[in-house]
């Protein structure tokens, strides 16, 4: 039954503030979680910055030619609608392009830079890309095309040759922030050019109106909320509540949250997988379209159409998870400590998020490939757990790869059919010298052993001071000993969820648990247990009543 051997409890001591005790234990204080303006800094202490935005406004005033060549996902879609949005407002001439994930892959490429040049680009300004397409940045000087890269990625040792390359994880860069997302950089951007062409109120304004934008990449992006991040994303929240744009409207009401409190896991959960799905499963225009749409009716169209493709993408996704858990024998769990599969026919667009479900389901690193007819390679995509770098594990097996790039928690790569026994060879030798049968154990981050007095609404309420959560900040996960099964219920279609009753110190309290309607038949009435879970408000049962959103139960004491 219980979902994770491990409980990482990080306090589990009296207490007599429960919010003080919870920022003990995460190592955080009042200062870190402020609102505060002073955490916003001044764009011109990013690199490059001034001579970037004097080359976009000298191409603005001389009607020269900018293409914005942004990403297929949902920082690169926003990212490419702010600066387009301001392009326009201050009279450019101006276009965009945004690359297929099944034919072009990640990043600008040399072929999109020549295209770029056959529509009479003069300047090319990258978002959320740019910072490690060296081949094409070098096609595009051979041109005479200025490339301005606004990114966020981290960059190799050296730098592609462009005209500027605006991003605060350059090395040389001191701007004190370095956490922004791609459309974070790309607002700084817009937030210093705009001085030439905006003043007072009106400019005010205007870069108040594109924090919607602001809050759905950086959230989506999964980027830390902390310090310039959680101004510009508690701010976005509140201008995506009353947003002006039919689009961002329409997608609300698709996915069902267009009349309720918009919070970072309404984007995590309901909007950026909308905006996510056009660059999965179709073309990145559609959701770009979207974030552009001058009217309600042509919104609600594209809403509703991007609502159908994420329920394909859902579908797609459980049947090539099902088909990749059968590729996994309990003899490979035994002897190897990472997971390679190959799947004849999944999507490209859905590799990661299955790599992403059997990392979680087998607490160790997974490694998803597949074919992609149109260029006759494997395509992969990895995702991690924590303590072992993913990114450097497919880098030490480059000797296989066509091309490939990643983080400590994230990486992807293509290779010749030929080479794919070969580098899952060298993949799992990689991982089973870095990481031990310790390392392979379900953990669960739990950051207070809760008192029943403190399972009440009031909590509630005052977990809202430590909004927004999300990457750095994550919303609290509480534990209760000593609680004992009141009821249970299986709920949802085929029963797939479980809604449960909880007393505790006399104390009753109703609990869902997502997912895992088929532990029902493990639990039984009066049943003692020990609970993890989150604490929110029960919406249904009226104000007043909170009820726990399950991560794990446990029948021994912890």
């Amino acid at each position: 039954m219980r979902r994770y051997p491990v409980w990482d409890i990080r306090c589990d001591q009296p207490y007599e503030s429960l919010l003080e005790a919870l920022l003990s234990s995460r190592g955080l204080n009042w200062a870190a979680l402020a609102i505060n303006p002073e955490h916003l800094h001044a764009p011109e202490l990013l690199a490059d910055l001034e001579q970037g935005a004097g080359r976009l406004e000298q191409a603005i005033r001389k009607g020269e030619r900018i293409v914005v060549f942004g990403d297929y996902d949902a920082d690169g879609v926003t990212s490419t609608a702010l600066l387009l949005d301001f392009l326009e407002e201050a009279g450019a001439n101006c276009g965009f392009m945004l690359p297929d994930r099944h034919r072009d892959g990640y990043g600008i490429r040399a072929a999109s830079v020549e295209v770029a040049a056959q529509q009479g680009a003069q300047v090319i300004a990258t978002v959320d890309n740019g910072v490690s397409a060296f081949e094409a940045l070098e096609r595009a000087r051979q041109l005479g095309i200025d490339v301005v890269v606004i990114d966020h990625h981290q960059p190799q040792d050296q730098l592609p040759p462009a005209h500027s390359l605006i991003n605060p994880n350059r090395r040389d860069c001191a701007y004190p922030f370095k956490g922004l997302a791609g459309v974070g950089v790309t607002f700084k951007v817009v937030q210093a050019l705009s001085q030439a062409f905006m003043a007072g109120d009106q400019r005010r304004r205007y870069l108040n109106g594109l924090l919607d934008l602001v809050a759905l990449g950086t959230v989506a992006d999964v980027m830390p909320v902390l310090g310039e991040n959680r101004v510009l994303i508690h701010h976005g929240l509140k201008t995506l509540a009353n947003t002006s744009r039919p689009g961002l409207r329409q997608l609300k009401v698709a996915a069902g949250c267009g009349d309720r409190p918009l919070t970072t896991s309404t984007i995590g959960f309901q909007l950026a997988p909308r905006l996510n799905v056009a660059g999965r499963l179709a073309t990145p225009e559609l959701a770009l379209r979207l974030l552009r749409a001058k009217t309600d009716s042509e919104a609600m169209v594209l809403a509703e159409e991007l609502n159908t493709l994420n329920a394909k993408r859902q579908q797609l996704q459980r049947t090539a998870v099902q088909e990749a858990e059968a590729l996994v024998s309990p003899e490979d769990l035994e002897s190897e400590r990472i997971i390679v599969v190959l799947g004849d026919s999944w999507d490209l667009g859905v590799i990661g998020l299955i790599a992403g479900k059997m990392a979680e389901r087998y607490a160790r690193p997974a490694v998803v490939c597949t074919e992609n007819g149109e260029q006759g390679l494997y395509v992969g995509s990895a995702r991690s757990i924590p303590g072992y770098d993913i990114g450097a594990a497919v880098s030490a097996c480059a000797a296989h790869l066509t091309t490939y790039g990643g983080h400590r928690g994230a990486a992807g790569f293509s290779l010749a059919p030929a080479a794919f026994e070969a580098f899952r060879a060298d993949l799992i030798d990689h991982a089973q010298a870095q990481l031990t049968p310790e390392d392979l154990q379900a953990r669960l981050q739990v950051d207070l052993v809760i008192q029943p007095r403190d399972l009440g609404l009031h909590t509630v309420e005052a977990l809202g001071r430590l909004e927004p959560f999300g990457n750095g900040n994550q919303a609290p996960v509480f534990a209760l000993r000593d609680c004992r099964l009141k009821r249970c219920d299986r709920i949802g279609k085929e029963g797939t969820h479980l809604k449960l009753g909880i007393e505790v110190g006399g104390q009753s309290c109703t609990a869902v648990w997502w997912n895992q309607g088929e532990v029902a038949g493990k639990l039984g009435v009066g049943q003692p247990l020990a609970a993890a879970f989150e604490l929110e408000e029960d919406t249904y049962t009226g104000k007043g009543a909170v009820q726990m959103v399950l991560k794990d139960l446990s029948p021994s004491p912890i």
